[in-house]
């Protein structure tokens, strides 16, 4: 599908990521659905220079913006930053905020340093936070904690 060009500010050169994923909520089947696009552009909300994904929860809907994922990596690492980001704007759309656990893929991105170091997997608080929230995490999702409550990758 085309993005509407209303969306791209030609002074930036990116999409502004909130009409996109507004936009895109269009396509949701109900109430009960939910919609994650993979849009192969560079996009911004104001007050940052890029974001790597946005969702709007109220609206079922989010994005993953792709330019950037795709720099100074193979196609393997560009695969595994498209998962983590996706996961992580899907945990946004369920109700999950940013974590402070730079391993956890709900943590926040700024670099693709970041997106890189952390994990496709939910930390043990978010886990327990989207289980109150009745939603059920497969454990090949969850970091496993070791009993010396390090972090096992």
């Amino acid at each position: 599908m085309e993005i509407p060009e209303e969306f791209f500010d030609r002074v930036r050169n990116q999409f502004l990521a909130d009409a996109v994923v507004r936009y895109v909520s269009a396509l949701r089947r109900g109430h009960s659905s939910i919609v994650l696009v993979l849009a192969d552009v560079d996009a911004y909300v104001p007050g940052l220079n890029f974001v790597f994904g946005l969702a709007i929860p109220e609206l079922g809907s989010a994005a993953v913006f792709l330019r950037r994922l795709r720099l100074w990596t193979s196609r393997e690492g560009y695969l595994k930053r498209v998962v983590k980001e996706s996961v992580h704007e899907l945990g946004h759309v369920f109700g999950l905020g940013h974590c402070r656990n730079p391993l956890c893929v709900m943590s926040f991105s700024n670099s693709l340093l970041e997106v890189d170091r952390k994990l496709d997997k939910f930390c043990p608080t978010c886990v327990s936070k989207l289980l109150k929230l009745g939603i059920s995490v497969p454990e090949s999702s969850i970091i496993q904690v070791g009993h010396d409550r390090s972090y096992k990758t």
